[in-house]
């Protein structure tokens, strides 16, 4: 807006306080003066015609920000960050609309040590812990890795600026002598639970999940309930089973935990036949390194883009294009794959599908799962399977 006189920088919460200030100058004239009529006269001191045009002017002015700070952070632009740092401090408590992650967070899963001491310099808090994953600053440093292939330097740079561990990060760096004494200093920290993301995962799921038989067998040692259940309910015995990991549920077995319950009636051919009908939809999934450049690539050959995931433009994961009846979906995650392609089945009975599957693998151990039933960030619930040639398959109920 051309005639607009708002600072470089606007704070509206410095405008709101200007609108307080100014409410009882109006209500002098003006008795039945309201706020609102306060923040509209702010507005149109600064050239606007409303509070609302005002607000949206701050907020597109602040997503520029944002936008250009969380680019930098990404491309390793140390020289980017400080001058945007002296230009507006405030942006280093600014967060990504995807995960509420700050930009430490961002460095500490690149494991970009450089980023991550110039944002520590400027004061960026190590124990941050308000991402929506809920497992803080050193979680990210530690989780986005495949299990062995964590560089430890920003770790190692965090906890040198007093970020603290949490059992979860301990197992994920791997590093018993962390995990123990963590237990010991901390007894309770064996009943923490991962986000619901993550099924509630406990301790014990969670080492299986990353296959260190040598975490499982310390957290036994360390007194783990056997028993406790995730948010599907199910015991790390049963997540072992369920994954075809028969170490660690031999392992589990022999420490005390109790057996899965068995459900023979879900068994059968004919009970598979039942779910046919539910089933609405097939679609590939193919892994893509760089998924909003594929569907550029797709759309520029004639294909439509459907959907992409998120749609704010920042760090595009997921993404969706259709040629006729045909449809194709990207997903950065599925190059982390065994074969870097699933199959996505949509049915409308994800729940008995999910039973139904979890009975076969507790009863005959031929249906190893990759992820037990969960939320996937996109909407829905989703579980999958492995077939036996290594191939993934996704059953997803949409989100209504």
């Amino acid at each position: 807006m051309s005639n607009s006189t708002l600072p470089l920088r606007p704070s509206l919460e410095y405008l709101r306080k200007l609108a307080k200030d100014r409410l009882p100058v109006l209500r002098g004239t003006t008795p039945g003066a309201r706020l609102a009529d306060a923040l509209l006269a702010v507005a149109q001191d600064h050239g606007f015609s409303s509070w609302r045009a005002l607000k949206a002017e701050v907020d597109r002015r602040r997503g520029d920000l944002t936008s250009r700070w969380f680019e930098a952070v990404r491309r390793c632009d140390t020289d980017a960050v400080r001058a945007l740092l002296r230009e507006d401090p405030s942006v280093l408590r600014a967060r990504e609309s995807r995960h509420d992650a700050t930009a430490l967070h961002v460095a500490a899963a690149a494991n970009n040590v450089e980023m991550a001491r110039v944002l520590l310099d400027a004061g960026a808090d190590p124990n941050d812990t308000a991402d929506d994953e809920h497992i803080a600053v050193i979680g990210w440093a530690t989780f986005f890795a495949q299990p062995g292939d964590i560089r430890r330097d920003v770790v190692t740079l965090l906890v040198e600026r007093g970020a603290r561990h949490h059992i979860f990060s301990a197992i994920a760096l791997g590093d018993l002598e962390v995990i123990r004494t963590l237990v010991e200093q901390h007894p309770e920290t064996l009943d923490a639970r991962l986000s619901p993301r993550h099924h509630g995962q406990t301790a014990l799921h969670f080492a299986i999940a990353r296959g260190r038989a040598d975490i499982l067998d310390l957290l036994i040692d360390l007194d783990a309930d056997l028993d406790a259940t995730d948010h599907n309910g199910q015991t790390a015995m049963e997540f072992a089973r369920l994954r075809g990991n028969h170490q660690a549920a031999k392992r589990l077995l022999e420490a005390g935990a109790r057996q899965p319950v068995r459900t023979s009636a879900l068994e059968g051919p004919a009970v598979a036949s039942g779910f046919a009908n539910s089933i609405q939809s097939s679609t590939p999934v193919i892994g893509s390194r760089d998924v909003a450049a594929t569907l550029a690539w797709y759309t520029s050959l004639g294909f439509t883009e459907v959907a992409r995931y998120p749609t704010d433009g920042s760090g595009v994961f997921w993404g969706l294009v259709t040629l006729g009846k045909a449809e194709i979906t990207f997903d950065v995650r599925e190059t982390q794959g065994a074969r870097g392609v699933s199959l996505l089945l949509v049915t409308d009975r994800v729940q008995d599908l999910y039973e139904f599957f979890k009975s076969r693998q507790l009863e005959r151990a031929d249906v190893e799962f990759v992820q037990t039933l969960h939320e996937p960030v996109h909407g829905g619930v989703e579980f999958s399977v492995r077939d036996p040639n290594g191939l993934t398959l996704r059953f997803l109920q949409e989100q209504k």
